[in-house]
């Protein structure tokens, strides 16, 4: 039929379109491997940890330090004045310096961390929306399977995963989604008004054209 034709061409398209980003989202996410992004980003979490042991240990040798010049200095008051400003400058530079050299790294590292995070996630989202939906709705139209048509719509209700991956790749609304295909399965009965609603507000692309069809047949 012409119009099932269509909505094959529909959920092709939006396949390739999903493959394609996740082929670059690898692509990219190579390249910042080979650069040593990756790499540098572990050795920063790395270096991180050392400078926080550092910082609490140098702390607490000021401290003490400071304590021990104090002691020197009431109890030979008399004897010795030890002058506390050469202390308190090296103390300063002992913590400032790492501070500073911590907030210059943390700036390049969330950089990459930001990048990294932003690849993976639009590859993890493609994957879930390719296997957990585009794939399987084209075999069940394919087949007629409308047991397995019903279980794509409930999967779009009761999955967090995939509804998620859904908005966040902008296919649409998991919830319209899902009534869609319901009213897909229920095409049979007297709902024509609720298709033309729900066509009107379906952002899904394959899902509209299913149901257009089912309205032009009428």
């Amino acid at each position: 039929m012409v119009g099932m034709e269509k909505v094959f061409e529909e959920i092709e398209r939006r396949i390739k379109r999903l493959e394609a980003e996740i082929e670059l989202a690898e692509k990219r996410l190579k390249l910042l491997e080979e650069t040593g992004a990756a790499y540098k980003y572990q050795i920063w979490e790395k270096r991180e940890s050392y400078l926080e042991y550092y910082l609490v240990f140098a702390v607490i040798w000021i401290m003490m330090g400071l304590m021990l010049v104090l002691y020197i200095k009431n109890k030979y008051v008399q004897r010795i004045t030890p002058p506390l400003t050469p202390y308190l400058i090296l103390a300063l530079v002992l913590i400032f310096l790492p501070l500073i050299y911590m907030l210059w790294d943390f700036m390049h590292k969330e950089e990459i961390e930001n990048s990294l995070e932003y690849l993976n996630k639009k590859e993890k989202n493609a994957q879930i929306v390719l296997n957990e939906f585009y794939r399987p709705l084209k075999e069940a139209l394919e087949k007629g399977d409308e047991e397995k048509l019903c279980y794509i719509a409930d999967n779009l209700l009761t999955s967090p995963r995939l509804a998620k991956a859904i908005e966040e790749t902008n296919e649409g609304d998991p919830k319209v989604m899902a009534y869609a295909l319901y009213l897909y399965l229920n095409r049979d009965k007297d709902i024509k008004d609720e298709i033309e609603k729900t066509v009107k507000i379906l952002r899904n692309k394959p899902l509209k054209v299913l149901l257009s069809f089912l309205l032009e047949r009428d």
